[in-house]
């Protein structure tokens, strides 16, 4: 388990944190992938994916159903497509890992405003943007 070895150093940090305090925030690829299927939703739709929270439990079960699909099942799956039916499954060991390793009652799953925000504050306090120059 590489992933697992590679979260190893990260491993005091979860000790120290009790599962209803630490939270996870996913976001894009396979985070929000897993969310439209958990959903049921037929087709991704940014609006119902953006702000779910899901149990370590409901991901795995999402990730046994893309198994049981195998690959021709999961390249015919319209939230995950031909294109990103292997890439899929990788994402899927890293969520996996970084649940066994980060025990959280739920992780929360983001897929608009993070990423901007966290660039937009960088880029303030790096001096690059004045506050309020969005």
């Amino acid at each position: 388990w590489f992933f697992e070895e590679q979260l190893e150093g990260f491993s005091p940090f979860h000790r120290e944190t009790s599962r209803e305090r630490f939270q996870i925030i996913g976001t894009s690829g396979t985070v929000t992938t897993v969310a439209a299927t958990h959903l049921g939703l037929r087709r991704y739709d940014r609006n119902k994916v953006d702000g779910l929270r899901m149990t370590s439990e409901q991901i795995d079960k999402v990730i046994r159903g893309y198994l049981r699909a195998g690959p021709e099942g999961r390249r015919r799956d319209p939230r995950i497509g031909k294109d990103r039916q292997a890439l899929i499954m990788s994402g899927a060991a890293i969520l996996q890992a970084l649940l066994r390793i980060w025990p959280t009652e739920r992780l929360s799953v983001a897929d608009r405003g993070l990423r901007e925000g966290l660039l937009y504050s960088q880029m303030s306090s790096d001096g690059v943007l004045e506050d309020g120059a969005l």
